[in-house]
């Protein structure tokens, strides 16, 4: 199979079975790629390193997606589906992949929701814990959001770090 025949793909997995899936996939002798990072665990009796999931209930999967391979795929055990785009898989572009491997190699790396302008979200830490409001801009360059705090049908912008909000559901 030559690599350029084949494309990467997402899986979305059961909670917790990102390895098991992984495991299965490679001894379908097929190329996998499951984002890990490093952070401490808390035991009753002490704490350890382990390695957890980057994207939690995601990995990736490079292969020619011939119907039969497909069909072995979502068969297995684990595996909730193929991340689609109206019924048809989606391609991940390698320059994606090989930039989450880049990222991947610094210790400091945290899974951080994905926001969008528009979302509703809410502030988690800092003085402005409790506010909602909608993203209103991601300004580019500096970890910094802007979102407008709704006030008496009146709106206030604040700028926040990024990582105090969160989306709210």
């Amino acid at each position: 199979m030559s690599s350029h025949d084949s494309h990467w793909y997402a899986i979305y997995t059961r909670s917790r079975h990102e390895k098991q899936v992984e495991q299965i996939l490679r001894r379908m002798e097929l190329e996998t790629y499951l984002p890990l990072r490093q952070t401490w665990s808390s035991r009753l009796d002490r704490k350890q390193m382990i390695e957890v999931p980057a994207l939690p209930g995601y990995l990736f999967v490079r292969c020619i997606l011939y119907p039969e391979r497909r069909a072995a795929i979502k068969r297995s055990v684990g595996v909730v589906h193929l991340v689609e785009n109206t019924g048809r898989p989606c391609v991940i572009p390698p320059e994606q992949i090989h930039s989450l491997r880049v990222a991947m190699t610094s210790p400091d790396v945290q899974e951080h929701a994905y926001l969008n302008v528009g979302d509703r979200v809410r502030v988690k830490r800092g003085p402005f814990q409790g506010a909602t409001g909608y993203l209103t801009r991601v300004d580019s360059g500096r970890p910094r959001l802007v979102v407008a705090v709704e006030w008496i049908n009146r709106a206030v912008a604040i700028e926040i770090d990024a990582r105090c909000v969160e989306r709210e559901d």
